[in-house]
Parts: C-alpha cells; sequence; structure tokens
C-alpha cells in the first residue's frame, strides 16, 4: 500500500434482499418494509461522521453493494453521492458502481440511478439457465436476467454481470454452453465464479445432510481452465481470480481492494482499510442493521472492530491480494525466497517481466497454501 496515495474508494452497504439465496453469507437479511428516508439520513450521518477521513482525498471509486442496493431509492444513492462530493474531490475518470438484481431492475429504474451519478452497474444474473437459478434459489428468471442486462446495456456506458458454475451435477460441457450463449452479452465486464459452501449457509447445511454433492476437483479445475480459455479467445482477459474484462474496462473499485488501497466502508457489517496519521488501519462496521442505526443516528461511530494492522499481518494481505491478480507482486515483497523458488520450479508460480512474480493456473487452484509458505 501506497502511504502517499491521495486516492480513497468508498464501499456503501445495503443489507437488505426481498429473499436470501441459500448460497449467500454475506450480511443480507430480509425485510418487506423499510423506512427509506430514516435509511437515507442515517447514511449521510455516516458520511459526516467519517468527513476527516474523506476530506482532502480524491475519491477514486464509489460502490454500492449488499444485500440488493437497486432495491434503494434512486433519491437515497443521489444524496449519498451528492454529501460525498460537498466532502471531497472526485477523480476526473470516477468509478461509481451499483449492484443490481435482475427482478429489481427496469428500463426507467437504471435511468433513474444514472441520473443519480451510478456509470457502471453490476448485475447478479448467476445463470441463464432457469434449472440452475432454481436450485441457486433466486427469484429471477433466465429472461428477467437477459432483459436486465438489455437495460444496462441501453443505458450505461459500463456493465457486468455475476456467472456461477461448478454446481451439483453441471457437467464442463453445460458450462461451456451457457459461457458461449452469454458471450454475446459481454461487452466489458464479467465475474465468474465457482460455487463454494460457506459456513452459515442453508446450503452448508443441506450438504452437510447429503441433500446434493459438490462436484470433484477434476471437475472444477476443468471448469475454470475452460472459463479462463473461453473467455480470452474473446479477448476478455483475466486480470484477477474471477474477474475478466476487455481492456481498460477492469474494475477500479475490486482493484482498490486488490492492490491493498485505501478505502472506507459504511453500512451495516462494511469493511474498512485505510491509513490514518502513517498506520493502517481495519474496521468493520456492527453487522446488525438495527444496532447500526442506534449508532449512526446517534451520531456515534458504529464501529465493531478497529485495529492497527501490524507489518506481518500487511505481508500476508500483499500476498494474499497480490496473488490474485494478473500482474502479481514484484519479488521484493517476498521474503521467503527458498520457498518462492521452490514454487516456481514446481510449477504454481513464475516470473514474469519486471521481476514480478505471478501465480500459474495451477498456483491459484491451492493459492491458500501457496501464501502460507512464502510467510
Amino acid at each position: 500500500m501506497n502511504s502517499q496515495s491521495n486516492e480513497l474508494s468508498i464501499y456503501i452497504h445495503w443489507p437488505f434482499c426481498k429473499t436470501k439465496c441459500p448460497y449467500c453469507d454475506f450480511n443480507s437479511h430480509e425485510n418487506d418494509y423499510i423506512e427509506h428516508d430514516s435509511w437515507k439520513k442515517s447514511y449521510l450521518n455516516e458520511i459526516e461522521l467519517n468527513k476527516d477521513l474523506i476530506k482532502n482525498k480524491k475519491i477514486r471509486s464509489i460502490f454500492f453493494g449488499g444485500g440488493t442496493p437497486s432495491l434503494m431509492k434512486p433519491n437515497t444513492v443521489d444524496s449519498i453521492i451528492n454529501k460525498i462530493s460537498s466532502i471531497t474531490d472526485f477523480s476526473n475518470n470516477i468509478e461509481i458502481t451499483l449492484e443490481a438484481n435482475p427482478n429489481s431492475v427496469d428500463r426507467e429504474r437504471f435511468r433513474d440511478f444514472k441520473s443519480c451519478g451510478i456509470n457502471r452497474v453490476s448485475i447478479g444474473i448467476q445463470s441463464i439457465r432457469d434449472n440452475n437459478l432454481k436450485f441457486l434459489g433466486r427469484s429471477h428468471s433466465q429472461y428477467d436476467a437477459l432483459k436486465a442486462i438489455e437495460f444496462a446495456r441501453e443505458i450505461f456506458d459500463n456493465y457486468s454481470f455475476d456467472l456461477m458454475y461448478c454446481l451439483p451435477g453441471q457437467q464442463i460441457n453445460e458450462w461451456e454452453s451457457e459461457l458461449n450463449e452469454v458471450l454475446k452479452y459481454v461487452d466489458y465486464h464479467i465475474s465468474c465464479y465457482q460455487l463454494t459452501i460457506e459456513k452459515s449457509t442453508k446450503f452448508f447445511n443441506a450438504l452437510r445432510a447429503e441433500e446434493f454433492q459438490m462436484p470433484n476437483e477434476e471437475i472444477s479445475i476443468a471448469m475454470y481452465k475452460a472459463t479462463y480459455d473461453i473467455l480470452k479467445l474473446r479477448e476478455i482477459k483475466q486480470y484477477e481470480i474471477s474477474n475478466y474484462s476487455r481492456a481498460g474496462y477492469e474494475c477500479k473499485h475490486n482493484l482498490s481492494y486488490w492492490e491493498l488501497g485505501s478505502y472506507i466502508g459504511l453500512g451495516p457489517g462494511a469493511h474498512g482499510r485505510y491509513i490514518f496519521d502513517n498506520k493502517i488501519y481495519y474496521t468493520i462496521n456492527y453487522y446488525n442493521p438495527q444496532k447500526w442505526l442506534k449508532y449512526v443516528d446517534t451520531y456515534k461511530f458504529p464501529i465493531q472492530d478497529k485495529k492497527e494492522i501490524s507489518n506481518k499481518q500487511n505481508m500476508m494481505d500483499v500476498l494474499t491480494m497480490g496473488l490474485r491478480l494478473n500482474k502479481g507482486i514484484h519479488a521484493s515483497a517476498i521474503t521467503n525466497l527458498k520457498s518462492m523458488n521452490d514454487l516456481i520450479t514446481k510449477g504454481f508460480l513464475v516470473k514474469g517481466k519486471n521481476n514480478y512474480i505471478k501465480s500459474t493456473i495451477k498456483g491459484r487452484l491451492v493459492l491458500n497454501t501457496i501464501i502460507q509458505m512464502l510467510i
């Protein structure tokens, strides 16, 4: 992390969804009634609380995530963006992203969000196969997914969508067919995630109850390589383990995370990592929405945990984030040279241009183990 950098990214977490997906371990909650004016006021309060961290910074990106932030009132989004801009300047090419679900947007809603300042949307498609969508607990159909993409490409100059693969029973030819089918909609960026089973999710309990089985490692590796190859042929290049884009359309906000730039998190459960007085801090807000509201509505920081990051932890972060990226990290950031050279010899790492160390496809499949060996 460059302590001299004057750039800052801001993440805003909207914690509500219409329904909770069975694979999701994010801080999201089902709620049929939301007092939007009250929530808008609370976000503005938290921005004011963080004024000293925001002022005199150049805002590189703003990201509305969730949950389902496309359920937010456009007026709330507009007020948040205007509040931040009243405190400090935006970068000339600022990226302002809003995550959206296909069943919570239409043409007019996207236009309203664009008029607020949103210049990029990321749509949670997950699949264009109705049977997969049903398994994943998604409340939209293939038709809804493709219409949402159609609206996005009509209204925004930049958009992305997510797909999920390596589902129970899914064969590699099925995934290749689905990916090839959506390629005509990939104008700028696509994220392709392997389904992983996280604790505290419905899928975790279902897997333990043997209600389904996950594909074996051989299928998982084959699907990962197929994803890489298919997208590369269309000049949609991988720049991070699960993210692919055409040149110049990499997600600036996520790169702030992976390149260890400064960012603050606003909203329930949001994380931050930033420099203040030449020290690096990591923060987590209270996850419970009502507890978060209670703090910010009484003008108190809603921070559940705040800690200074040690040199050892920072080194771990450098490796963890840097080796996710295709460009890798400079060899000077690695102190365990013996392990590094062993991993290069065994084909898990490779030395690229300008003495940068990168993980190979083989290495990315066991990245956590590699990082432990390098510490």
